[in-house]
């Protein structure tokens, strides 16, 4: 049974995460060679919950900008 999450929790979530940024409709990651670690396997569960079910493009970035 997959758990369901509102998208404004989950966003607010993710935004306190130092190595994911969110711009719009995109998820920006830093590369595991510049990561914190901080960045886990229900967090992966958000971002895939968004990325299917909303639209959401997540991708990996070497820094922010």
């Amino acid at each position: 049974m997959a758990k369901e999450f509102e998208v404004e929790k989950v966003l607010y979530e993710l935004r306190k995460k130092s190595d994911i940024r969110v711009n719009g409709f995109q998820i920006q990651e830093l590369k595991r060679e510049k990561s914190k670690g901080d960045v886990g396997i229900k967090t992966k569960g958000k971002i895939d919950f968004l990325c299917k079910y909303h639209n959401f493009t997540h991708i990996f970035v070497s820094e922010f900008k």
